[in-house]
């Protein structure tokens, strides 16, 4: 992926200072505005690195694919047709 360098501007934000990333950016860097994200900062003399930190827990992963439909029952080893020679 090419390197997109921006201007942003560090803004009053309360007792704070904020610089803002806009929707643009954000899709850029494959992260969605609506996402809860959380960074993890680096900070040296004149720069300030971003990186984006996984959050989710090891149960959360296990769903991460899941699309909402609803397993197909198994059914009981009394309830299937012989395949073979089993009986």
């Amino acid at each position: 992926m090419a390197e997109i360098k921006r201007e942003v501007k560090l803004s009053d934000w309360g007792n704070s200072k904020a610089i803002r990333l806009t929707k643009d950016m954000l899709k850029e860097a494959g992260l969605n505005e609506m996402d809860n994200i959380v960074f993890d900062v680096e900070v040296m003399p004149n720069k300030i690195t971003l990186t984006w930190r996984n959050e989710l827990t090891p149960f959360q992963k296990l769903f991460v694919d899941y699309n909402g439909e609803k397993p197909q029952p198994e059914a009981f080893w009394d309830e299937v047709d012989s395949v073979g020679n089993e009986g």
